[in-house]
C-alpha cells in the first residue's frame, strides 16, 4: 500500500472522529412531546426555570393548570433529571468515536559517535478493533439514551400527579376551614342559649360545660386544619420550585355537594391503559434491550486487539570525516575528550585516522507496514460476558417485577377510588337528604314549641358535620383520580 493511501486513510479517520457534535435538544424535545401527549401540558424545558415567584396578593386564585405548568418548568428535581438526557446523548457520541492513533519515535546514539539510528512510525498506529466495537457500543448507548428520555418524561408525569394531589388537599383544607367555622358559629349560638336557660334554671352546668367543650374541640380542629392548609401550601410551592414564595393565595374552591363526579373506569381498561402508556415500563424494556446489546459488546471486546501502522527506520553510520572547519574542530574536540578519558597525555595521543569525509557512504532507510496484535491466551473477557448475562437476567426480572407492581397499584387504586366515589354518592343521595329532613322536622318542632332550640342547633351541627364528611370522601376521590392517572401513565381515556 502506498504512502499516499496511508495518509488519506489517516485523514479520513481523523475527520470522522473530529466531526462528532454534542446536541441533546432533539431528545429533550422528544421528552417534551411525550409529556404533552400524556398530561396535556407542554413543559418549558428549553428556557431556564423562574427564580422570581409570582406576585400573589392574597386575593388571586392559583388554578390547577397554572400549578402544573409551574411545576413542570421549575421543579428542581425534574430539571436535574432532565440533564440525564444530555449525559446519555454524550455517551452515545462517545461510543461512536475512534480511539486516538498512537505515534512513537526512538533515537539511538552509537557508542563510537556518528549518525544516530532513528526508528519511528511513518504513520500513527491505529487500533482496528473499533471497526467491530463501535457498532455494538452505539447500540448499547442508543438504548440507554432512549431509556433516559422515557424516564425523564415519566418523572414529569409523576410530578404532575403529585401537584394534582397536593392541590386537591389544599382544596379540601380550604373548604374544611369554612365548614368548621360555620359549625363553631352554630355551637356558639347553642352555648349562649344554654347559658340563658341556666340563668332561668332550665339547664344545668353540665349542659353548659358540654357545649363549651364542644366549641373548644372545634377550635382545636380549626387550628389543626389551618396548620395543615399552610403545610399543604408549602408542599405545593416546593413542587412548583417556589419554596420561598408567599403563601398568601388561594386555590380554586371545591364544593362537597355541587361538584359533579366522573364515574369510575373499568379495571380491565385501566390495566390496558397502564400497559400501553406507562413510560417507566417502556424505559424498563429499553433497559433490558441495553443489557442484551451489552452481551454482544462484551463478546466482541474479547476478540484480539489489532493495530495497523507504517514503520520507518534509519540505520546508524560511522563518524563523519568532514574536511570542513566545523567538522575538523568537532573531531578534534571529540579526540581530545577521548584521550582525556583514556588518560593519555596530549603529546602521546594517537592521531585520528586519515582525512575523512572524502569517501561517500550509503544511507540506509527501511520502510514497511507494522501490525500489533494481542494474543488472548488468558483473558478472553469471559468474566465480563458472564457478568453481562447476569445483568440481562436481573434487568428482565426487574422489568417483570415492575409490571407486577404496576398491576397491583392500578387495581388497588381503582378499588379505593371506586370506594370513595360510592361513599360520596351514598352520602349525597341517602345520608344528606335524611339529615336535611331531620333538620326540617327539628325546625318545625322548634317553631311549634315542641323542641328546644338546642336540639334544633344540634341537628344543624350534624348537617355541617355530614357535609364535612362528604368533603373528606370527595377529597379521597379526587386524590385517587390523580393517583390513577399516575398509575396508568397519563390521562384517563374517559377524560379525553
Amino acid at each position: 500500500m502506498s504512502g499516499r493511501v496511508w495518509w488519506l486513510t489517516s485523514l479520513v479517520m481523523l475527520s470522522v472522529g473530529g466531526c462528532a457534535t454534542l446536541n441533546s435538544d432533539r431528545k429533550v424535545q422528544e421528552a417534551i412531546d411525550l409529556v404533552e401527549q400524556h398530561t396535556g401540558h407542554q413543559p418549558a424545558w428549553t428556557v431556564p426555570w423562574d427564580e422570581a415567584a409570582p406576585a400573589w396578593d392574597g386575593q388571586s386564585v392559583l388554578r390547577l393548570d397554572e400549578a402544573v405548568a409551574l411545576a413542570l418548568r421549575n421543579n428542581r428535581d425534574l430539571r436535574a433529571d432532565l440533564e440525564t438526557i444530555g449525559q446519555a446523548d454524550a455517551e452515545l457520541v462517545q461510543a461512536g468515536l475512534l480511539q486516538n492513533p498512537r505515534f512513537n519515535f526512538m533515537m539511538m546514539f552509537p557508542d563510537g559517535g556518528g549518525r544516530s539510528m532513528l526508528r519511528s512510525s511513518a504513520l500513527p498506529m491505529q487500533p482496528l478493533q473499533d471497526l467491530w466495537l463501535i457498532p455494538a457500543r452505539q447500540e448499547v448507548a442508543r438504548a440507554e439514551l432512549q431509556q433516559a428520555v422515557l424516564r425523564v418524561a415519566d418523572r414529569a408525569i409523576e410530578t404532575a400527579a403529585a401537584v394534582k394531589k397536593a392541590y386537591t388537599h389544599l382544596q379540601y383544607t380550604q373548604r374544611a376551614v369554612e365548614l368548621i367555622r360555620d359549625n363553631m358559629q352554630v355551637v356558639d349560638q347553642s352555648t349562649r342559649i344554654i347559658e340563658i336557660r341556666q340563668v332561668s334554671g332550665q339547664a344545668g352546668q353540665v349542659e353548659v360545660n358540654l357545649s363549651r367543650i364542644r366549641h373548644m374541640r372545634l377550635q382545636s380542629d380549626l387550628l389543626a386544619m389551618e396548620a395543615e392548609h399552610r403545610a399543604r401550601q408549602r408542599e405545593l410551592l416546593m413542587l412548583m420550585g417556589l419554596a420561598a414564595a408567599s403563601d398568601e393565595w388561594q386555590v380554586e374552591p371545591v364544593h362537597e355537594i355541587d361538584d359533579a363526579l366522573t364515574g369510575p373506569v373499568d379495571e380491565t381498561g385501566l390495566l390496558s391503559l397502564a400497559t400501553s402508556q406507562r413510560l417507566d415500563l417502556q424505559a424498563a424494556e429499553w433497559t433490558v434491550e441495553a443489557a442484551t446489546r451489552r452481551i454482544e459488546l462484551m463478546r466482541r471486546e474479547g476478540w484480539p486487539e489489532l493495530a495497523l501502522g507504517f514503520t520507518f527506520e534509519r540505520a546508524p553510520g560511522p563518524r563523519s570525516r568532514n574536511l570542513g572547519i566545523p567538522g575538523r574542530l568537532g573531531n578534534a574536540a571529540a579526540q581530545g575528550v577521548a584521550n582525556g578519558l583514556a588518560g593519555m597525555p596530549p603529546e602521546t595521543s594517537v592521531p585520528m585516522a586519515g582525512p575523512f569525509g572524502v569517501t561517500r557512504r550509503d544511507v540506509t532507510y527501511t520502510l514497511g507496514p507494522m501490525i500489533e496484535m494481542e494474543l488472548p491466551l488468558f483473558d478472553q473477557n469471559q468474566a465480563q460476558v458472564a457478568k453481562a448475562l447476569h445483568e440481562y437476567r436481573r434487568s428482565l426480572a426487574e422489568y417483570e417485577a415492575r409490571v407486577q407492581e404496576v398491576t397491583r397499584m392500578v387495581r388497588e387504586t381503582s378499588v379505593m377510588n371506586g370506594q370513595a366515589y360510592e361513599q360520596v354518592r351514598f352520602y349525597r343521595e341517602s345520608i344528606l337528604p335524611a339529615v336535611e329532613r331531620n333538620l326540617s322536622v327539628a325546625r318545625q318542632a322548634f317553631i311549634a314549641g315542641q323542641e328546644d332550640l338546642t336540639i334544633y342547633l344540634q341537628v344543624q351541627e350534624d348537617l355541617i358535620m355530614t357535609r364535612l364528611k362528604i368533603l373528606e370522601f370527595l377529597r379521597d376521590y379526587l386524590v385517587g383520580r390523580a393517583e390513577l392517572e399516575r398509575q396508568v401513565g397519563g390521562r384517563l381515556a374517559i377524560d379525553d
